[in-house]
């Protein structure tokens, strides 16, 4: 097998920065060569004042400094730093970031956490053996992170919902900490703080799962594992007795003697703890007899995505699918038609594929408008009149898997002008950068003639297809009903496209016989 490119991975997170160096190859995982990691409690300061104060930063800056040496040893192709939450609560985190550019020459990504959760769905499907068959039954994925927790439902093979609280081991322990001194039973008042935001989770998910598999991510795992007699750096299943020998060894022991004693991180032994408490709860909840702990972190899921970009590894699950079931999962919360929205999604799809010539859009702008179509009528379960406006409204406020907020908020204007008046100055909508206004255009004028073709919402059309010819995109269908109503609405909501592309949209018919 030929020696590939060296890529490497950062991941600065709360209690951690880790970084890894690997090798890639085609149609096969990364192979690891260099682990760094170095304990730092960058989340302490964020979740308790708001801020990541100078002293920790100027530590932060050393670990990078210190990675930066050692990536020079090794002709890495890319190297990617990413953040989580310290970073992306932290109210200074733009000067934060502008230090650690102009002392270590990198630039640090913050993740939206909706795309933090899918990267870390990305290494636990291509890392956890039978990921597939795993979530042919219903399964729970808890994320358990030093922020938040996100908690993930998969069933019948398909990603169902997907939760986050803020309800991470370091926020718990930091937010108690002055608890503690005023109670003999610290452990009961952490159960009790991790079941209040539980009992809320509950309200919210999906009913009529019976859950079969549990499936446990998050930093600490490697010292629980430890704990537990099972190698820290390999996949495990940890039965529902020895989870409850832990929390017994856990309630029993001081931190600083499991440090002492298990080589343990003062800082990781604290939030053990709470860790063990948040995860007990879950079996309970469950009713499963095993959990599943796989061996993967971010910087494995950078690593992946690195492969998969360029190399053509295929990940066993796609991600991409479940950002698609998140939008049809919120689009059933808000009652949308779903005959019409199936319609309109393969008329856009369908628009989009044949006139790339024209738009030059990638597929991830494809996933961007099929998201949109799923969500564009989501509006009119709030209010009727003027419902896109309450589509850009909801997407907005919606927390999508797999998308960053910048591509939220990308689906969310091209919802929100399905119709209605589009212009480049709208308030709100000329604060994005002129390129995103742009895709925005184009993916509007695509779903507008998408739309339009049902206005009716009765599917008049039963078949219809695309071409170009000079200065018009023809668009020929079948049908045995009357179609003024959407030649009339393709005559208005075809403009856009017009504009952009000096095509003018026409129809031609072929009826359809019964």
């Amino acid at each position: 097998m030929a020696r590939k490119k060296v890529y490497a991975a950062i991941d600065v997170g709360s209690t951690e920065i880790t970084l890894k160096i690997a090798e890639l190859y085609k149609d096969a995982l990364p192979r690891v060569l260099e682990t760094l990691q170095r304990t730092l409690p960058l989340g302490t300061d964020t979740y308790t004042s708001g801020a990541i104060s100078q002293p920790v930063l100027d530590a932060c800056l050393q670990v990078l400094e210190g990675f930066v040496r050692t990536l020079e040893g090794y002709r890495v192709a890319e190297c990617r730093a990413v953040a989580t939450s310290a970073f992306r609560e932290a109210a200074n985190r733009d000067y934060a970031l502008d230090q650690i550019e102009r002392h270590s020459q990198l630039t640090l990504n913050i993740l939206d956490n909706a795309e933090e959760r899918s990267f870390h769905l990305l290494a636990a499907s291509s890392r956890l053996p039978d990921f597939t068959s795993l979530i042919s039954q219903g399964t729970l994925i808890v994320d358990v992170g030093s922020g938040s927790i996100q908690v993930t439902v998969y069933d019948k093979g398909q990603f169902i919902f997907s939760q986050n609280m803020l309800l991470g081991s370091l926020r718990i322990r930091d937010l108690l900490a002055d608890l503690e001194r005023r109670t003999a039973d610290f452990a009961g008042l952490m159960e009790e703080y991790i079941a209040s935001d539980l009992d809320n989770y509950r309200l919210l998910e999906p009913k009529g799962i019976l859950y079969q598999n549990l499936v446990i991510l998050g930093g600490e795992l490697p010292y629980l594992k430890r704990l537990a007699g099972l190698d820290p750096e390999a996949t495990a299943v940890l039965g529902t007795e020895q989870m409850d020998r832990l929390v017994q060894l856990l309630l029993s022991e001081r931190p600083s003697d499991l440090a002492s004693q298990s080589g343990i991180p003062v800082e990781h032994a604290t939030l053990l703890l709470p860790t063990a408490l948040i995860l007990r709860k879950f079996v309970l909840y469950t009713g499963v007899k095993h959990l599943q702990l796989p061996s993967a972190d971010l910087c494995d899921a950078v690593l992946i995505d690195f492969a998969r970009q360029h190399y053509g590894f295929k990940p066993p699950h796609d991600t991409r699918q479940d950002t698609l079931n998140a939008s049809r999962y919120i689009a059933r919360r808000y009652h949308v038609n779903q005959h019409h929205t199936a319609f309109v999604e393969k008329a856009a799809l369908l628009l989009f594929d044949e006139t790339v010539r024209l738009h030059r859009l990638d597929a991830r702008a494809r996933l961007l408008l099929q998201v949109a179509v799923q969500l564009h009528d989501a509006g009119k379960y709030i209010n009727m009149s003027k419902h896109h406006i309450q589509s850009r409204s909801l997407i907005l406020a919606s927390e999508i898997i797999g998308l960053s907020q910048r591509e939220t908020a990308l689906v969310a204007w091209t919802a929100g002008f399905h119709i209605g008046p589009f212009a480049m100055d709208l308030p709100g909508f000329s604060d994005l950068p002129q390129a995103d206004r742009v895709v925005v255009a184009k993916l509007t004028a695509i779903l507008r003639i998408a739309n339009a073709l049902d206005s009716g919402h009765q599917q008049k059309i039963a078949s219809l297809e695309v071409g170009l010819e000079t200065g018009r995109l023809v668009l020929q269908v079948k049908t045995r009903y009357d179609i003024l109503l959407e030649i009339w609405a393709l005559e208005r909501q075809g403009r856009l496209f017009w504009q952009l592309f000096a095509h003018q949209p026409v129809i031609k018919i072929r009826s359809s016989r019964t």
